[in-house]
């Protein structure tokens, strides 16, 4: 189980408005940390296809999905490509959004659609790769931190 803590600890002092950028506290206000951990622990059991039904908890995962969007802005330091593609695509799933394909010149398309494809193909779905990208961020965080 990926440890939440820190970015429970960042969503707050969003929150509380001490830190981050405007967008970053609008993202953060109205997520209720109580049903998100209870979320994120149901999608962490669930695996790549994740279903949460109870409406709350649902909400509560998108919710921290869009502010998780917002924060990897205020890492230290940029991710590598390879994590950057990773976070595109479940960021395109996350929101049912389909990578199209490009032309055939176009190589930098290509290799999205193709991890997105793979994605796909494993299983992830829109709570899933929600999911996915907050775990993503979690490790980010942990990785290069956030900006003072």
């Amino acid at each position: 189980m990926v440890d939440l803590s820190a970015f429970i600890t960042a969503l707050e002092v969003a929150q509380s408005g001490a830190k981050y950028s405007p967008e970053v506290q609008k993202a953060a206000a109205g997520i209720n940390v109580d049903e998100l951990k209870k979320a994120y622990a149901s999608a962490e059991a669930q695996g790549k296809k994740v279903s949460i039904e109870d409406a709350a908890q649902s909400a509560a995962l998108k919710a921290a999905f869009e502010f998780a969007a917002k924060l990897v802005m205020e890492l230290k330091s940029a991710p590598g490509d390879t994590v950057k593609a990773n976070l595109y695509v479940h960021y395109k799933i996350g929101n049912d959004v389909v990578v199209e394909k490009g032309g055939m010149f176009d190589l930098k398309k290509k290799f999205l659609h193709s991890a997105y494809t793979k994605a796909i193909d494993e299983g992830y779905n829109a709570q899933g790769s929600q999911a996915a990208y907050i775990e993503q961020v979690v490790e980010l965080i942990a990785e290069l931190g956030l900006r003072d």
